[in-house]
């Protein structure tokens, strides 16, 4: 990729990732004052609206009948029950608190890449994710008398978004990726309206239907973004950049809400950003050492040319990632 490519990655992934706190903000502001399932249900609506229409657009609705596929379905279930958990949390937390927590996703990927896929996790990565736990732990403030329970929900959030992750790797390439968010959307709408049952409905006021509206703009304009980003930059360079979620929530617990980090939410939020740096620098190293390794194996053999590269190679996503 040349350098210009990469440039548009790099400001696309930071879009992204303004877009998502963007959100988060939006969807806790919302959720102050109306349920908890009734602002997601409504949101999904908006949603699936915008997901129609662009798979309309971009004549795709021919695929909308692949998003009943049982891997599909089982996805849309734990992304569902991702944000579901995520936004509980919201709701009760500091947004800087439930956005370090769910950060320690991509270490419990990586840890779940083991039974799960059967991959080889080294011994500095398994330290690394042991560290990022202990940063989460730290950041949820496990002592009697300051611990919130709600904290779970994060940690929960992150678990459910890991299974997600892997899972996603057996739906077929064939299936376009607005498909399986429309799939996930409508689910996230049935959950949220069968969570509504237990609430009291609220009439919605025009503050939050735009409120929601706003969220779920921003939510599928940092999808797009994302999508853009990891065409045009190498994965190891901008899968760091997910990272800029958490200086984005801190800034946003500050700015919108008022609500400063203690020292010990801060030493655990070291611990988790810098073990999530670690953990996927260095997949992106044993990544170039399989491609060289693989180069020079062709090489010997007399299929390759030495130095030239592998036809049809691409950059291996990070496992935990």
């Amino acid at each position: 990729m040349n350098p210009a490519s990469s440039m548009r990655g790099l400001l696309a992934m930071l879009f992204a990732m303004a877009c998502f706190i963007t959100n988060d903000t939006l969807i806790k502001i919302a959720v102050a004052d109306f349920p908890v399932g009734e602002v997601l249900a409504i949101r999904s609506v908006f949603a699936a609206l915008l997901l129609t229409a662009l798979i309309v657009w971009n004549g795709e609705f021919a695929f909308v009948r692949q998003a009943l596929d049982k891997r599909i379905m089982l996805r849309s279930g734990l992304d569902a029950g991702t944000t579901f958990a995520y936004v509980m949390g919201l709701a009760v937390l500091p947004i800087a608190t439930s956005t370090t927590i769910y950060m320690a996703a991509p270490l419990i990927t990586t840890a779940l890449c083991v039974p799960l896929l059967g991959e080889k996790v080294g011994p500095k990565r398994w330290c690394a994710i042991v560290i990022g736990f202990m940063g989460a732990v730290i950041v949820t403030r496990p002592e009697p008398s300051t611990f919130n329970a709600m904290a779970i929900l994060p940690f929960i959030s992150a678990i459910c978004g890991s299974v997600r992750d892997i899972g996603t790797r057996s739906i077929s390439n064939a299936v376009p990726g607005s498909v399986v968010a429309l799939a996930s959307a409508v689910m996230l709408g049935f959950v949220g309206l069968v969570f509504s049952a237990w609430e009291p409905w609220a009439m919605p006021s025009f503050k939050m239907l735009a409120l929601v509206l706003g969220a779920g703009t921003a939510f599928a304009i940092g999808n797009l973004a994302l999508i853009h980003a990891f065409r045009n930059a190498p994965v190891a360079v901008i899968s760091p950049l997910r990272y800029a979620l958490v200086p984005g929530a801190l800034f946003s617990s500050i700015v919108v809400f008022g609500v400063y980090p203690d020292a010990w939410a801060s030493v655990g939020t070291i611990l988790v950003v810098g073990a999530g740096l670690y953990s996927i620098q260095s997949e992106a190293r044993r990544s170039r050492a399989d491609r060289r390794a693989a180069r020079a194996a062709a090489s010997a053999s007399g299929t390759l040319p030495a130095g030239a590269p592998l036809a049809g190679a691409v950059a291996r996503a990070p496992q935990n990632d």
